[in-house]
């Protein structure tokens, strides 16, 4: 309990007594570092002549800011500067002399307080919180101990949630989906433009489930959790897989405008299609390797990286397959056997018909 006669006699005031104290208990902060990407303070303390904490308050001593002109500013020491039998070090030594705060303070008890009552969204929480080790993601520290975590028995009218990275990633998840049927329909009404026809668009929309053939894998093989990162790396692949898909029908409708069979056109393009686009996707697949061991984006590279390569195979495979299953197109040897077919089922009355009517 303050002493304000006492502390304004010594020269003290609140707020030396205050920094005081801090200094023996806490510390006094008086800088930063960094220890790799945490930050860390530096702090001023106050201890005993061996190096060890004060046990009492009542042992602590107080000092001023400013030095106390007070303890100067009389006719006694003015008379001994005067005549020299008061030395200049004898002076400083009044100056800076430190005051124990038994003498500024009434009392000196200790109590229990909550300085800093934490509230979220209104109520009172509490906060467990912490930083996973270098090369570990937060997602995959965070699985590791939630099934131990979700099992602790809270009490009646408590409740736990998870913050952080999960909460962030869950609050894009939602925004980020809710936007997505918006950008399908724009592009697939861009590809109704561009092709004209509505089943040349549905024939790509068709290949764009084959990403999982190449995500799938590469995420088990890598051990890689498959969270929002992960995610935002499969919307990314539906684009390519759109763009291979436009950049192979139309060659196909390219070579057929040019007066080559519907079959050869879809082959002679899948041949002449495969280098471009594989080499365009090599170039993305290697951009993406110095990723794959970062804790963060590591699930995006090989997200990426193994949808890419897989869904680009076949995507160049699996488009002339639904272009000949949607248009009806057929094989030379099998149009041959059809008319074969055809040609069995026509009787010779049928013929002789046809040919009086001729």
């Amino acid at each position: 309990k303050y002493n304000q006669a006492s502390a304004r006699t010594s020269g003290l005031s609140r707020s030396d007594v205050a920094t005081s104290v801090m200094a023996y208990t806490g510390g006094i902060p008086i800088g930063t570092f960094y220890d790799g990407i945490n930050k860390k303070s530096i702090y001023l303390k106050c201890t005993d002549s061996e190096g060890n904490d004060i046990d009492r308050l009542e042992n602590i001593v107080v000092f001023g800011m400013m030095p106390n002109l007070n303890k100067i500013a009389n006719r006694t020491v003015v008379q001994k500067l005067m005549s020299g039998s008061m030395s200049k070090d004898e002076v400083i030594e009044t100056l800076i002399q430190s005051t124990p705060l038994r003498q500024v303070a009434k009392s000196i008890d200790i109590e229990w307080a909550e300085p800093v009552v934490m509230r979220y969204n209104g109520q009172r929480t509490m906060r467990a919180q912490c930083s996973p080790m270098p090369g570990v993601g937060t997602e995959a520290a965070r699985k590791d101990i939630a099934e131990k975590i979700e099992a602790i028995q809270l009490p009646a009218g408590y409740s736990l949630t998870w913050e952080g990275e999960k909460r962030a990633s869950d609050d894009s998840m939602k925004y980020l989906f809710a936007n997505f049927p918006l950008a399908i329909l724009l592009m697939i009404m861009i590809m109704i433009i561009l092709f004209k026809d509505y089943k040349k668009p549905l024939i790509i929309l068709c290949c764009v489930p084959l990403i999982v053939v190449g995500v799938i894998p590469t995420i088990l093989l890598t051990g890689k959790p498959f969270g929002f990162v992960a995610i935002i790396g499969v919307l990314g692949l539906i684009g390519m897989m759109i763009k291979n898909g436009i950049v192979l029908m139309d060659e196909i409708n390219l070579q057929i405008s040019n007066g080559v069979t519907p079959v050869r056109a879809m082959v002679d393009s899948s041949k002449s299609r495969l280098r471009p686009v594989m080499m365009a996707s090599l170039t993305t697949i290697l951009g993406m390797i110095p990723l794959i061991t970062d804790a963060l984006f590591g699930s995006l590279a090989v997200t990426i990286m193994g949808g890419l390569f897989m869904g680009t195979i076949i995507t160049l495979i699996f488009i002339p397959i639904l272009y000949a299953t949607f248009f009806g197109l057929k094989s030379q040897k099998q149009e041959i056997d059809d008319l074969y077919e055809d040609l069995d089922e026509i009787s010779e009355e049928e013929v002789e018909e046809k040919a009086e009517q001729q």
